[in-house]
């Protein structure tokens, strides 16, 4: 591979080849959707510009003939959107909502949370009674099918959450320890670390939404709530409107067991079949749709 060569990336069927970047840090962030060059001429493609000074870097993004779509700051992988896919070139097409996602049989939950909340506690308790992660860090609906898609990126914890998973002793090499951008420790670990992932053709049914919450006192509780998410872009929430939501009350870290027993115990099952694999050669979407977009 020369210096010019792209990492090629297939988030939900889509080839995004990603230029100057650091390899070793996509492989860490977006190992399980590094796919080999297919040559395809709709891949889009993310060239990466580092900073200079105070100015921060960037990242370009094109058609597979070579137009500019987009150009924003780059300030990191934790944004949301994310640079990687290029979600805001794509936003006529997903909605994203900040959570930890995991599935089983036909049960898909969301795990919506603020910074220090105990999300990958739960997630490690739900994957021991056989719970697959779907997604470290964001909630990806298919705007057009209601599907949930996969999006194996690394979990952000936090505080107490990330002292315990650090006594659980998990591998360093699916760990790193990063400075946030208001300048608290951030620990970042591989989904993979924690239990089973999720294949990354999956399509899996509507989510139930779970808001964590801190309780007045040492018991855990998981109540059926009225909850309206935060989600990305604008106008895409209404996709959640029918889903189902709970919310969860715990006192921290020491209520995560109990919290994983009554979501597996609580949380529908839909009557339909939840995980549907897409063929193993996946249809092209075209980029063009979003050529309006001001770079």
């Amino acid at each position: 591979m020369t210096a010019m060569d792209p990492i090629v990336l297939n988030f939900f069927g889509i080839e995004v080849g990603v230029i100057a970047a650091d390899r070793d840090e996509v492989a860490f962030h977006f190992g399980p959707h590094m796919v080999k060059n297919s040559g395809c001429p709709d891949q889009l493609r993310v060239e990466f510009s580092r900073s200079t000074g105070s100015a921060p870097g960037e990242f370009l993004v094109r058609r597979g003939d070579g137009t500019p779509l987009l150009r924003r700051a780059f300030r990191g992988w934790g944004n949301v959107p994310p640079a990687l896919p290029p979600f805001a070139a794509l936003q006529d097409r997903f909605c994203l909502v900040p959570a930890v996602v995991l599935a089983k049989e036909s049960a898909t939950v969301a795990l919506i949370g603020g910074p220090y909340a105990e999300q990958a506690n739960i997630g490690a308790a739900l994957a021991h009674r056989s719970w697959e992660f779907v997604s470290g860090r964001l909630l990806v609906l298919d705007r057009r099918t209601g599907d949930v898609l996969p999006y194996l990126v690394p979990l952000q914890v936090r505080g107490r959450a990330a002292a315990w998973l650090r006594g659980a002793g998990l591998p360093n090499e699916l760990c790193r320890a990063v400075t946030s951008p208001a300048g608290a420790e951030v620990l970042l670990v591989r989904p993979e670390c924690l239990g089973p992932v999720a294949p990354v053709r999956a399509r899996l049914g509507r989510p139930t939404l779970v808001q964590l919450c801190r309780s007045a006192d040492e018991r855990v509780r998981l109540t059926p709530c009225e909850y309206t998410a935060q989600a990305w872009p604008d106008g895409s929430a209404g996709l959640l409107d029918e889903v189902p939501a709970y919310r969860l009350e715990l006192p921290g870290v020491s209520g995560a067991e109990e919290a994983a027993g009554l979501i597996d115990q609580k949380v529908p099952h839909e009557e339909s079949e939840s995980c549907l694999y897409v063929p193993d050669t996946l249809p092209a979407h075209r980029a063009g749709l979003t050529a309006s977009l001001r770079i």
